[in-house]
């Protein structure tokens, strides 16, 4: 029998939803990858479900459907989604910002925030590697680089020469919503195997997500995590893992910028995989 093909980005933020998991129980095989490579995977068929960026459903609306009441999402700082710049937001105009390559929701909303409410138009530059991979002389010329994940907590820890943008709280601040990163989407064609094997593992992974939440510590203590333990426990801790009818519509709202910026045709539906 087949092993079900789930995508799960394995960054720090994932770790209370996977750290009691028991998938291999559910006839399933965790696919670990920076969300980007997921998405593509997602679309492209090489797997079943995702832990994938909320665009990938919003563009891709009418092949997926939803997981309920699962998510990635911050009312306020989330500390892993980061814009850092050499000059005030407002002087980021016509300049050139570097976009990390394992990004898609994160670039959407610096789009939103920089064009629909801070009206300013910087150039964006996609790389083909992180920020710290780059040579020094590879790095002239920007104004300011997209961090997101691991990489974006670093860059908090150590980042000297940059001011530090938190986009999810500039979000709340312009929009008085929450952020939604991530959702857990399924293809709709699976089998009827599939949709029963993908049934027992969310179970699963709603105890998982009960555990977890409520035991950040011991998930920090335990993992080989490269940040000190207090700042990943306060990290977490400003983490949100459900999908409530606020962030449902706090999604579409996102959506509906996104459209008038011309990146989407129409506002999707949300629609929910039945457990």
């Amino acid at each position: 029998m087949k092993k079900l093909k789930i995508g799960m980005p394995k960054y720090l933020n994932t770790y209370p939803l996977f750290f009691f998991l028991e998938a291999e129980e559910s006839g399933v095989e965790l696919v670990f990858r920076v969300p980007r490579e997921l998405n593509r995977m997602l679309v492209n068929r090489e797997i079943h479900a995702s832990l994938s960026s909320s665009i990938v459903y919003a563009k891709h609306f009418e092949n997926f459907l939803v997981i309920p009441d699962i998510s990635i999402s911050t009312v306020g700082e989330v500390k892993s989604v980061i814009l850092c710049h050499r000059y005030p937001l407002p002087e980021l105009e016509g300049k050139r910002i570097a976009i990390t390559p394992e990004t898609e929701s994160s670039f959407n909303l610096l789009k939103v925030l920089c064009e629909r409410f801070l009206r300013i138009f910087p150039e964006y530059v996609f790389l083909d590697k992180n920020w710290r991979q780059l040579e020094p002389r590879e790095k002239e010329g920007f104004a300011g680089y997209l961090a997101i994940g691991d990489e974006a907590l670093w860059l908090n820890l150590n980042s000297q020469n940059f001011m530090i943008t938190d986009l999810a709280r500039l979000w709340l601040e312009f929009t008085h919503l929450p952020f939604v990163f991530a959702l857990l989407i399924v293809r709709k064609d699976l089998n009827e195997e599939e949709i029963y094997r993908l049934k027992s593992f969310c179970c699963k992974l709603y105890l998982a997500r009960a555990k977890g939440v409520s035991d950040l510590e011991k998930i920090v203590k335990q993992s080989n995590i490269k940040f000190p333990e207090e700042f990943a426990i306060n990290y977490l801790m400003h983490l949100e893992y459900d999908f409530s009818g606020i962030k449902q519509r706090a999604f579409l709202k996102f959506c509906e910028y996104l459209k008038q910026l011309g990146v989407l045709e129409r506002v999707p539906e949300i629609n929910f995989f039945e457990i």
